[in-house]
């Protein structure tokens, strides 16, 4: 699934390579995608021969802005639990898991794949992205927001969650998931079943750290690529942040930080996390 790093590192990359691009083709291959819309056609007939503009995120989703006014302002990318954006020659041969094409005028294609049932394409007025943005307020987004580790402590005490589960929560901070949330425990010291009103100041310090770091370390190498459909950047490449994963799916290896075997915890619901039992409490 494509964390906070991964679809930054998209939005990096949408914004270098399709800005300023006019639409000339549209091609919607699953009518699902565009579920927001009557149908295929009143959602490629609004984009065609639109210009894209600079590209955005609004935590895990992503927009790119449209010229022509407040109408239509921004398409918005959902690419759901497993959706990949791919910018390829117009030439190259369509994947059988490909959604939708975005034909430009100059420059190729933007592909969009493996959207499934939660991911999603759609064509956004300024209301609509201002209630996008609305929904989106409360969570921390650590590549956007100058939290002081008091406010985050203050969050904290306020939910009496266990902190990993908090962590994972989008309305808590924006785009953390399994593989962001175990680093980041394991950066800070601390165990992913600790209360969240239970930490200390001075753990507190240690895990807002830990998230801007180990956040900002992975956008720095462009992501992760971990599992049997690991995560591709928009020219297929795979992200090079997995050589510094120091607990996720290192179960039985040494920790790096005091040497004891890390240990993989099986949880409810089918997911796992993986700690240190010695250097995280």
């Amino acid at each position: 699934m494509p964390e906070l790093p991964e679809v930054e590192t998209l939005r990096q990359d949408l914004d270098k390579e399709v800005g300023g691009r006019k639409v000339k083709a549209v091609e919607v291959r699953a009518a699902k995608v565009v579920r927001r819309h009557r149908n295929r056609k009143e959602f490629s007939d609004r984009l065609l021969g639109r210009k894209l503009g600079t590209a955005a995120r609004l935590g895990n989703l992503l927009l790119i802005g449209l010229d022509g006014g407040p109408e239509t302002a921004a398409l918005v990318i959902d690419l759901g639990p497993g959706g990949r954006l791919l910018k390829q020659r117009s030439a190259a041969p369509v994947d059988r898991q490909t959604d939708a094409v975005l034909s430009f005028s100059v420059g190729g294609d933007l592909r969009a794949l493996d959207l499934g049932d939660q991911g999603e394409l759609f064509l956004a007025g300024q209301e609509e992205l201002e209630e996008l943005a609305e929904r989106w307020r409360a969570a921390i987004d650590p590549l956007a927001d100058a939290l002081a580790w008091q406010a985050l402590g203050a969050r904290l005490g306020a939910r009496q969650e266990k902190l990993r589960a908090l962590l994972m929560d989008p309305a808590f901070v924006a785009g953390i998931g399994p593989v962001y949330a175990d680093e980041i425990l394991w950066s800070g010291g601390l165990r992913w079943d600790r209360d969240s009103d239970s930490l200390t100041a001075q753990e507190v310090r240690r895990l807002h750290r830990a998230i801007q770091e180990v956040v900002q370390e992975a956008v720095r190498l462009r992501g992760v690529s971990v599992g049997d459909t690991p995560w591709l950047d928009l020219h297929g490449g795979k992200g090079e942040f997995e050589p510094q994963l120091s607990v996720y799916q290192r179960d039985g290896q040494p920790c790096r930080r005091c040497r004891t075997p890390l240990v993989l915890e099986r949880l409810q619901r089918g997911q796992t996390t993986y700690y240190c039992p010695k250097c995280q409490s």
